[in-house]
């Protein structure tokens, strides 16, 4: 393929995959906001995982991800729902953190499930600090506090937060490795039909 194809390539599958998790964030996101699903952010993860590492099977590319999560926030940023900083941002990060794995690892199988493992699991870190970077150091005590309330409230004994923590990180884990299988599969498919 001669370099003025690859550079077109490029271009092309980026931004249809990008548009693609950019309205799944604008229609779908929006949708399970107003629902107010648990773990919204990875599931719209994972969907955004898939599409990514599809991409990026059509695209072997270095900025290949990167590229098609830019697309997705743009289209993020002009959204439904008001303009909001985390989910953005989130979009950014996803594609930043599989970016750096297929650099360094490759596309194939295990680096495809790994990649979306860890995009999915973005969101835990991601609450702490942009949590902290919001509302200062002092909100983890608040949560706590108002945690051991209702805890003590229910009669509940010992550190359930903890607990709570632990199965919300666990069900983005769950998530991001049902994700990786099938983004896996979808890589796989995608090798054999080129």
């Amino acid at each position: 393929m001669n370099d003025q194809a690859s550079r077109i390539r490029f271009a092309v599958y980026t931004t249809v995959f990008g548009v693609l998790w950019g309205l799944a964030e604008m229609f779908l996101g929006t949708w399970l906001k107003a629902l107010n699903m648990p773990l919204k952010g990875a599931v719209m993860a994972a969907i955004g995982a898939v599409l990514l590492s599809a991409g990026r099977v059509y695209v072997p590319r270095r900025w290949s991800t990167l590229s098609t999560g830019l697309v997705a926030a743009a289209l993020k940023m002009v959204s439904f729902s008001a303009f909001k900083l985390g989910p953005v941002s989130g979009i950014m990060i996803e594609a930043l953190v599989m970016e750096a794995v297929f650099s360094v690892f490759g596309n194939g199988s295990a680096a495809v499930f790994w990649a979306t493992l860890l995009a999915c699991f973005e969101g835990v870190p991601h609450f702490f600090v942009s949590n902290w970077l919001i509302y200062g150091g002092g909100i983890f005590g608040a949560y706590i506090d108002a945690a051991a309330r209702i805890q003590k409230m229910l009669g509940f004994s010992g550190d359930m937060w903890l607990k709570v923590v632990a199965v919300w990180a666990g069900a983005h884990l769950l998530i991001g490795a049902l994700a990786g299988a099938g983004a896996a599969a979808v890589a796989g498919r995608i090798r054999r039909e080129a």
